[in-house]
């Protein structure tokens, strides 16, 4: 099957894409779980959306921080 991989920018908005092929949704998932760059990423196959990653330096990451603080 066929996946796009879309890096997010500080902004939340797409920076780059990747296109993969992956024998299952499952198999993009956990792929993508462990590319999630710094302001996180959203996975698609066609035009679903699958997963949303929130990376280290995002908007939801740091307010959960400052939450937290």
């Amino acid at each position: 099957m066929n996946y796009r991989f879309v890096v997010l920018s500080s902004s939340g908005e797409a920076a780059r894409a990747e296109d993969w092929s992956c024998a299952s949704d499952e198999e993009a998932i956990e792929r993508a779980s462990q590319a999630v760059p710094s302001y996180g990423a959203e996975l698609w196959r066609e035009d679903r959306r699958l997963s949303t990653f929130a990376g280290p330096l995002s908007a939801a990451s740091a307010g959960a921080e400052a939450a937290g603080a």
